[in-house]
């Protein structure tokens, strides 16, 4: 196929119109999803799928997409699209890339949590094994100039080597918003590999995106070489700092997802860093809209490249795997009181439920 070799997209989940960003769910990713597919010129947004009828009807009025079902099956089989996205809560995520691969579509974008449970981890690597296709995990902040000028820093040594990176989501839980960082700081750490994490949760009454939720959890965790990553799932940082990096020769913060901070002898140095665009940033005809809303077209465009036979993105499924093992492990680690090694033993693979589920019951 050639660079401009057009697709056709549906968005699995569109979700509720017009409710409010908060924790427990409420807003419709899927909304966002479809913005993404009509801003690119090389797809067609042609269908969506809902089991809400009264959210379907609003979003195909909205996006002025023709088809709408109500099963993922029969959109599979009679919109036959290129490439979806997938915005429903997580223990549908499976069966859904499952149905998707088998009837044809080339390229899945797929919300995080990625999976339900260690227990999928297997089989969607067998699918993926079995029928060739493309996945990308939205964790579409490594696309951020903010977070890639952190990384080339860190990469350039400027403060030495990195003993801790600290962080904290307000308000939010360790799978849906903190995944992202989860994901920022193996991003930051190069991908490397993470041999052990703690975790603690307080669980009680909450739920929402179709399971359980924790009111307050952590997350500690060990790089092969050394450095440690602590979340807090529930308390944010002061001064809207996203991110507190200690090394032996000094300090970052990233602020704002906007402003990087760099504190060493040598004095202190800030970087905004809004105006930095990664490559092919410009080419996307958006150079005025807000940094987030080019992260998500920046994975479009990769997840089209990698169907065309170019290389895996950086939130191809492979690596989007090892951010999901070490979330998935805090919560493990907090139903075994004790620390979880990966990569993960028989009885962790062997999970099929929910982990904050299981903790739920336990209440």
């Amino acid at each position: 196929m050639s660079a401009t070799q057009k697709y056709t997209a549906a968005v699995v989940g569109v979700g509720k119109p017009k409710q409010p960003f908060k924790k427990g769910g409420g807003h419709a990713i899927g909304h966002i999803h479809a913005r993404m597919f009509l801003r690119s010129p090389r797809v067609d947004l042609i269908a969506g799928a809902d089991i809400a009828s009264e959210n379907l009807a609003y979003y195909q009025n909205e996006f002025n997409v023709p088809q709408g079902f109500k099963n993922y099956n029969e959109l599979f089989r009679e919109a036959k699209p290129d490439i979806i996205s997938i915005g429903t809560y997580c223990g549908l995520h499976l069966p859904i890339i499952e149905a998707a691969a088998r009837a044809g579509v080339k390229g899945i974008i797929c919300e995080k949590p990625f999976l339900n449970s260690p227990a999928d981890i297997d089989p969607v690597r067998r699918i993926v094994a079995e029928t060739g296709v493309k996945i990308c995990v939205a964790h579409i902040r490594r696309y951020n100039p903010t977070m890639q000028r952190c990384r080339q820093l860190l990469r350039d040594g400027v403060i030495g080597q990195v003993i801790t990176y600290f962080s904290g989501v307000e308000g939010w839980d360790l799978s849906e918003m903190a995944s992202h960082w989860f994901d920022l700081i193996r991003f930051f750490h190069d991908d490397k590999p993470v041999k052990s994490v703690f975790g603690q949760a307080r669980v009680r009454e909450l739920r929402g995106y179709g399971h359980a939720m924790e009111d307050h959890a952590i997350a500690y965790f060990e790089f092969e070489d050394g450095a440690r990553g602590i979340i807090d799932g529930g308390r944010g940082l002061p001064n809207g700092i996203n991110f507190i990096i200690s090394g032996t020769a000094g300090t970052i913060r990233v602020m704002g997802e906007h402003t990087v901070v760099v504190d060493t002898i040598a004095g202190q140095r800030i970087e905004p860093c809004s105006h930095l665009r990664p490559d092919g940033w410009s080419n996307l005809g958006i150079a005025d809209s807000p940094d987030w809303l080019p992260t998500w077209d920046m994975m479009l465009a990769d997840l089209m490249r990698w169907i065309e036979g170019g290389p895996a993105p950086m939130m191809a499924m492979d690596n989007a795997l090892k951010t999901f093992e070490v979330n998935q492990a805090a919560y493990i680690s907090s139903i075994r009181g004790d620390r979880v090694d990966l990569p993960f033993d028989a009885a962790a693979v062997a999970i099929n439920d929910y982990p904050v589920e299981i903790l739920a019951r336990r209440k």
